[in-house]
This record gives C-alpha cells, structure tokens and sequence, in this order.
C-alpha cells in the first residue's frame, strides 16, 4: 500500500442493505462492461452503471453513498437492454437511488417506507385518517355544526382563512424536510474535497438549468418519456407555486370567465399533469418498454395520488360552476384528503424527492469537474514555470 493512503474498507452487510430496497442481481452481472458502454450519458468522469454495481458488489459503502452517479443516470434502460447476461442494470441502478435516498434521510422514515409497503401505505393512511379527523374537527367545534349539518351547504369561503395557513404548513413542512438533506448529501459526496466557495458559485447555474430543462433526460433515445416528465414536473411546480403565493387569489367562491388567469392557470398546471401521470400510467400498464418492466410500489404512489388530487380538483370546480355546492364542498374534502399524504409523506420520503437529487447531483459533478480543471491547469502552470 503506498504511504500515506488509506486502506479501503469492505463492508460485506452492503449488499444484503441494498437489497431491502428492492432487486440487485450480483450473479447474473460478470462486469463485461457492455453496460457503460451503451449509455448516452457516460463521460470521462461518470461511469455508471459498471461502476456503480461494483461498488456494492464489493461492499464499498463510503466510496457508493459518496457517489453522485446512481442520481445523473435518468432510468432510460438501454444498459439492461444492452446486457448480454441479463443482469437488469437498469433496475439495480432505481435500487441503489432508493437505498441513497434513505441513507440521506436522517429522519430514518425514508428507510422504512422505502422497505415495507406496510409502512407505506399505513403512512398514508394515517395522514389521510388524521385529515379527516381534522376535518370533522373544524366543521363540529369551530364552525359549530351538528352532525346533522355536515350535509347543509356552506360554500368555501367560510374556510379560507384557515385552509391558506394549513395549506402553507403541509408545504413547507415537507420542503424543509427535503432540503435539510442538502447538506448530509454535500457532506457525503464532497464535502472533503476542499473546493473553493467560488466554484459553487460559478456552476449553480447547473443546478437552475438542469431543474428546469431535465437536459440529460432530453439526450436518452426517448424523448417522448423526456416530454411527459417535464410537463408533469412544469405542472406540478405550477400548483405549488399557485399555492405557496397566489392561493388567496386562486381559491375563492367568487366565479370568474373562462378567459381569467385564475381559470386557465390552473386548467394549464393540470393539463400538463395529467399527460405526465398518464403516460406514466399508461407505459406501466402495458409493461412494453425497458424502463417499465418492473414496476416497485414507490414508483405508483406519486403518479396516483397525483391523479386521485388533479381530478377531485377539477370535480370540485366543476361543482362550484354549476351550482352544486354539497358536491363542491364533500369533494373538496376529498381532494385535501388526497393531496395532504401526497405532500406530506410522498414530497419529503418518496420518489418526488428525486426531483430535487438528480439536479443536485448534476451540480455537484459539474462542480467536480470545474475542480478538477483548475487544480490541472494549476499544475500545468506551475511545470511551466518550474
């Protein structure tokens, strides 16, 4: 070993750790490479999925939670379908992120969700029970109604006030949960690396482009797949930005013309929702292309319950418009039962978690590699001199 390196650790329990998160064949896979070679995404510093497999194979659990790489491959399944052996890639990779997501949890709710469908659907069941406790809480004591009145109708607005404070609640809560992960996946991936302050800077224009366009996702062979994932992350990101600033405005009794912005806003958030979640639906269904042969339960639970929140929306505006105000206000109730789980356990432990890794990750590598040509081009010019 040569002086002053560390020996490297294998922790033989990684693999048995991974595979609770889903399917990792090891037998199947003898390294021919193949894998790597047939992925539009791999570069001189990226190498997946080879890499990455061997990693866990060997049980090297620093270098594999210090890697970015399970996050920059965006699930296209040209590797599996490339692989002479069968060895399903593809699929290892959705393992891995799994397994990276609960390690960055330091909650420990993402390792048992993402674990135990038991804890996955009790999750949400118990947040759908405790809103529908809430519900009747509010409309017995605060509003003052009797059980016999739950039926009578009231219309909308006597709840929003409140519904603006809990709306922004089941945001947030979610949102800080996920973003406090930002600094134990830093600390993780680069943490020892002593990159200047100014590199950061420089590249976090990365991080915005790559939020925004999903551009390694455009350069796999399917666009299409490309299109339906960035209409469904535009339309999402359009809901909740209607409803963090403008849900005053947007949630109201008042009736407007088709032709308000309040109207066609949110026919466009859900529009371009409903076309991501039904191709994703749709290609899970049929089990035809690579990337949906095998489907994990976490990869349901987002497109569902976003479907379940768009379409008892859209119902109860319907409702309201024409004048049914019973419907409008038991579906309302329906759709803030749905879309509370959906926030509140699916935002901060699901898979809408890796809308917000797999740029992160993209960043952190471009900030890598600015790294690594400065401390080249440090070098070169001090050769030069010397």
């Amino acid at each position: 070993m040569a002086s002053g390196t560390l020996p490297v650790v294998s922790d033989p329990r990684l693999l048995e750790s991974i595979r609770q998160y889903g399917k990792f064949d090891s037998s199947a896979c003898y390294q021919c490479g193949t894998c790597t070679i047939s992925c539009e995404l791999v570069s001189d510093s990226i190498t997946f999925p080879r890499k990455s497999i061997r990693q866990a194979l060997f049980g090297l659990r620093a270098p594999l939670l210090a890697s970015l790489e399970p996050w920059i491959c965006e699930d296209c399944g040209d590797c599996s379908i490339a692989c002479p052996r069968q060895a399903e890639p593809r699929i290892s990779m959705a393992t891995l992120r799994r397994f990276l997501a609960a390690q960055y949890d330091w909650t420990g709710m993402a390792s048992r969700l993402l674990t135990s469908r038991a804890w996955y659907l009790g999750s949400l069941l118990f947040v759908g029970l405790l809103v529908i406790g809430l519900i009747l809480c509010y409309h017995l004591w605060y509003v003052g109604l009797s059980f016999s009145q739950l039926s009578t109708p009231l219309g909308l607005e006597h709840m929003f006030p409140l519904m603006t404070y809990y709306t922004v609640t089941v945001i947030l809560l979610p949102v800080l949960l996920l973003f406090s992960r930002i600094f134990r996946i830093w600390r993780l991936t680069m943490g020892e690396r002593g990159i200047p302050v100014s590199i950061y800077v420089r590249e976090l224009w990365t991080y915005i482009r790559e939020s925004a366009t999903y551009s390694l996702l455009h350069r796999c062979p399917e666009h299409q797949r490309w299109r339906g994932h960035w209409m469904l992350a535009a339309g999402t990101t359009i809901m909740l930005a209607i409803k963090l600033f403008g849900l005053r405005w947007f949630q109201t009794d008042n009736l407007y013309p088709l032709y308000h912005p309040q109207r066609w806003l949110g026919y466009l958030a859900a529009a371009l929702i409903l076309y991501g979640v039904g191709g994703i639906l749709w290609g899970r269904y049929r089990a035809q292309r690579e990337i949906y042969k095998e489907t994990h339960f976490p990869d349901l639970v987002l497109p569902v319950l976003l479907l379940l929140t768009v379409v008892t929306g859209l119902v109860a505006h319907a409702s309201r418009y024409l004048g049914f105000g019973l419907t409008c206000h038991f579906v309302y109730g329906v759709h803030v039962i749905f879309a509370t789980p959906m926030l509140v356990v699916e935002m901060a432990f699901g898979k809408w978690a890796h809308m917000v890794y797999r740029p992160l990750a993209v960043y952190f590598q471009a900030v890598k590699d600015r790294a690594k040509q400065r401390a080249v081009s440090v070098r070169e010019r001090v050769t030069y001199a010397a």
